[in-house]
């Protein structure tokens, strides 16, 4: 199973310096504290602080296109974390969810999958939510990866809170959770989400 999050204006990108310049006037998701944000798209701009440039966002998520929303009006499909913002870097950076985690998109690897709109609406049988706290430093924006033991891998940055995204699992399992340097080095950084 992979979680896909919406993409809206200023969500950031995992190079660290840059964040989504444009989203749809027509489609907007309220972020954990009741502001609007714009709606990202394919093909709408991101800026890079790397290399000072602006590009379009690319579809490279690892999400079946069956599951991302289409505007017609704007003829473009939405983008999700983990797509690539075609900027002048050598390494293109990715877009990260930050501002609409409300809104995922949950591929369970049947022909069938599930667009979810709250993390709350879930069939798993198991959940759990880690709060990570460090006494006088706020973590908000800290990155990390989380790998479960059947396989999903959930990366982005901790919210204001320290929280991370609640996991589900069908069954009691443990999973690991890697973060800062050793979360954006590995291998799953780019393309899970």
């Amino acid at each position: 199973m992979s979680i896909y999050y919406a993409i809206v204006e200023g969500d950031p990108l995992d190079n660290g310096n840059g964040y989504v310049l444009t989203g749809s006037e027509y489609s907007l998701i309220d972020n954990d504290k009741g502001r609007h944000r714009k709606q990202t798209h394919l093909g709408q701009l991101a800026y890079c602080g790397v290399c000072q440039s602006s590009g379009s966002i690319l579809a490279k998520a690892q999400i079946r296109d069956s599951l991302r929303g289409y505007d017609a009006r704007l003829q473009a499909y939405e983008a999700v974390d983990g797509d690539m913002v075609l900027c002048k870097c050598e390494r293109h950076p990715r877009v990260m969810a930050c501002y609409a985690r409300s809104v995922m998109y949950i591929d369970e690897g049947r022909t069938s999958p599930v667009v979810a709109q709250s993390a709350t609406h879930s069939s798993r049988t198991y959940d759990e939510q880690v709060t990570a706290s460090a006494r006088g430093v706020s973590l908000q924006g800290y990155p990390f990866l989380i790998e479960t033991s059947d396989g999903q891998t959930v990366c982005g940055r901790a919210d204001g809170n320290g929280r991370l995204p609640r996991i589900y699992t069908d069954s009691a399992s443990s999973y690991a959770i890697h973060w800062g340097d050793d979360a954006l080095s590995h291998e799953g950084w780019s393309n899970a989400e």
